[in-house]
């Protein structure tokens, strides 16, 4: 299946890439720092305004809004596309700035949604097979079952009916794109006609009706999964999409370059609904719901679509095993190589034990991906609701260390930090269960999501209402190096070196190290770090992991699942360092804090491979709610070397890993000359992105990430 890699990238994919992220109006989406369009949002308040007073339940009115939002978007269709369906960019009309005023009146209106939304892995099995049209069959017959007389079934009524009128507007949409593409074959002369009438053929068999074809199960996921205006994974594609690809092959209607041609166009409509900021995920190889290995053709095709495509969404993860090729890893480990920040590398097996620990089934347990950063989540029967909510872990030890005076033993220390940390976690929790018991009350997903995910159908309940299979609290703690790390600096200084009090440490942490030059200088130089292989680092590390587990472990969800943390960052250790005084680790106040789920930012000085073996020893498998382990090495690096790093890592039980290749000098030329890096792509936290379009405060924090030659 190595040709497969050799496909070139089109010249209709170059273009399309450029006018993407370039000229076609929704290259601005990438700036974007609300989730709807503006337009899409004065289509859902007016959704919202018309059936204020007629629906009877907020659920429905919701669903009122949704469906009339998608009733009334316009078809997008740009010239070339193969896959369609995005946001409507255009300026506003005469006609919409008229209503614009009340509009936005009633959108403030909307209540706002609280604790974490979407995320969610869909099971596209039901769509491809039955589409639009024959699930709203199985809602109609769900309704008819349904005993007026009986009250305790009226909120299964609610929810069929909120399923049922939401998919009659995306059908509504659907069939408005196929008009679209009908009307513009009418407009086109030669090989852009056929096209058009081709699209025209596939707009009006899906999402309506079952898929055929590949392109037809391409377009309707795509269809089905943007229209969502939220953030979701495509699970295993490879997987569910494999007998497409084959029967097409097999039939000689669909060749290997045009099915690359076709993933291309596929991946770059992200550009068109993601903000620099999100992302949507696909997890590629790992094992099937029986257990078995998968790699295959499309394995191939969608890693290739990295290199063509050289986009950072969908954020594409790979699954190693000791089944996986030497020839794919080789190609995965050659890809990293050159730069592309794609794919992130999981150990799937790693990933497996640890769901099976917790209570999942064996096909979920094997059918895992990442949600859209690094979070695990099962694919197809998820409720989880992750990085719910981020905690700070350094404000919760300043605060313990407020405590504390020179009295304090190491131990005693530790222990403040454990009370604070308890305390704290208990409230945050408990405010994500009200806001899940919220949620149930008054969604704020759009419910038609629920269809596509076991067992909400069944049981009639949403995903808000706690319909699916699997519904853990995935919390995210920020900062948990830093913690680690403090602690080891106070070990050291106090305790073990005697080289000052704790109340001058204190003292120079309020001073932020002002007049305190050498002792931090002393901090950042002459400390063994976690990260460097020392014993004691590894040792506080593991302890603060440890206490994080127990602490969630004993908690559990308003829908009775577990809570299990995640200790990694998106971009939010950015954000929540600003708000962040010093910290006994030398980091002065307003800095960053740690990265993802490796150590402190340049204190892992000893090569990527000791790092790594630090960063095992406190079990990360352990945190479902996603770890990243960045690893940055110079650019002129080989794939022989990332894959020899890559093997090595996962034989000691490491779990995830992602890779910038790229030197300091090269980030730092991109700030000043942002105009001679358009294409540099980077990964942040559990997530990759244009290097240039990063805020400064980000790209600083990728800059003072520790560099190794290898």
């Amino acid at each position: 299946m190595k040709h497969i890699a050799q496909l070139p990238v089109t010249e209709r994919v170059r273009q399309l890439r450029h006018d993407y992220l370039n000229h076609a109006p929704m290259a601005v989406n990438r700036d974007l720092t609300c989730w709807h369009c503006h337009r899409s949002k004065l289509l859902y308040a007016e959704g919202w305004k018309t059936h204020f007073w007629t629906a009877p339940t907020l659920y429905m009115l919701r669903s009122y809004a949704e469906a009339h939002l998608l009733e009334n978007t316009t078809p997008v269709i740009l010239p070339g596309e193969l896959i369609v369906g995005q946001p409507d960019f255009r300026d506003y009309t005469e006609e919409e700035l008229l209503k614009k005023g009340e509009l936005e009146e009633w959108a403030r209106r909307i209540p706002l949604k609280q604790g974490r939304d979407t995320h969610y892995a869909l099971d596209y099995t039901l769509l491809l097979e039955k589409g639009i049209e024959g699930i709203l069959e199985i809602l109609e017959e769900k309704l008819a079952s349904i005993d007026a007389d009986d009250g305790l079934q009226t909120a299964n009524y609610e929810f069929y009916w909120c399923c049922k009128h939401e998919l009659e507007g995306l059908a509504a949409l659907s069939r408005h794109y196929a008009e679209e593409a009908r009307r513009l074959a009418e407009q086109a002369q030669g090989e852009e006609q056929k096209e058009l009438l081709a699209l025209h053929e596939v707009l009006k068999q899906v999402p309506l009706k079952p898929a055929r074809t590949f392109r037809e199960a391409l377009q309707s996921i795509h269809m089905f999964t943007w229209s969502l205006y939220g953030l979701f994974s495509y699970g295993k594609p490879d997987v569910f999409l494999l007998p497409y690809y084959r029967r097409d092959i097999e039939k000689g209607i669909l060749t290997a370059e045009q099915a690359q041609e076709l993933i291309d166009c596929f991946f770059l409509q992200s550009v068109t609904h993601m903000p620099a900021w999100a992302a949507e995920g696909m997890m590629l190889s790992g094992r099937d719901a029986q257990g078995r290995y998968v790699e295959n053709e499309l394995t191939w095709h969608f890693l290739t679509a990295i290199r063509h495509t050289r986009i950072p969404d969908p954020n594409v993860g790979f699954c190693v095993l000791e089944e996986t090729s030497e020839e794919l890893l080789d190609y995965v480990s050659a890809l990293i190589a050159d730069g592309y920040a794609q794919p992130s590398i999981w150990n799937s097996d790693a990933v497996t034990r640890s769901l099976l620990k917790n209570g999942f089934d064996q096909e979920a347990a094997h059918m895992f991906t990442l949600s859209t950063c690094v979070e695990v989540t099962p694919i197809g029967c998820s409720g989880v609701s992750i990085t719910s909510p981020y905690i700070n872990t350094l404000r919760i030890l300043l605060a313990a260390l407020d405590k504390c005076d020179d009295t304090a033993a190491f131990e005693d220390i530790f222990a403040a930090f454990r009370r604070e940390f308890i305390d704290y976690c208990r409230e945050a929790i408990r405010r994500e269960n009200l806001y899940q018991l919220e949620r149930g009350r008054n969604t704020t997903d759009a419910t038609r999501c629920s269809v596509l995910i076991n067992d909400c159908l069944e049981r009639g309940v949403s995903v808000d209402g706690g319909g699916a299979r699997y519904n853990l609290i995935e919390p995210n703690l920020l900062g948990m190096q830093n913690v680690s790390e403090s602690l080891n600096c106070i070990y050291r200084l106090v305790f073990e070196q005697k080289k000052l009090t704790l109340s001058e440490y204190k003292k120079a942490l309020s001073a932020d190290y002002e007049g305190y030059e050498e002792l931090r200088g002393y901090i950042l130089h002459k400390i063994p770090h976690f990260g460097t292989g020392d014993a004691v680092a590894n040792d506080i590390q593991k302890r603060v992991a440890d206490l994080a587990l127990e602490t969630f472990a004993s908690k559990t969800t308003v829908r009775g699942a577990k809570v299990i943390p995640g200790a990694f960052s998106y971009r939010d250790h950015v954000f929540h360092g600003e708000e962040t005084g010093a910290s006994p680790d030398g980091r002065k106040a307003g800095m960053p804090l740690n990265d993802g789920s490796n150590p402190v930012q340049g204190y892992d000085n000893q090569g990527p491979t000791v790092s790594l073996a630090s960063t095992v020893s406190w079990e990360p498998s352990r945190f479902l709610g996603g770890t990243s382990v960045n690893v940055k090495i110079n650019r002129g690096v080989t794939g022989a070397a990332i894959k020899a790093l890559v093997k090595g890592y996962l034989r000691t039980e490491g779990v995830q890993m992602q890779f910038n290749i790229v030197s300091p000098e090269e980030l730092l030329d991109a700030q000043r000359h942002p105009e001679n890096h358009g294409d540099l792509l980077v990964r942040i936290g559990g997530y990759s992105d244009f290097f240039v379009k990063l805020p400064k405060s980000l790209q600083d924090d990728v800059i003072s990430r520790t560099c190794n030659e290898m």
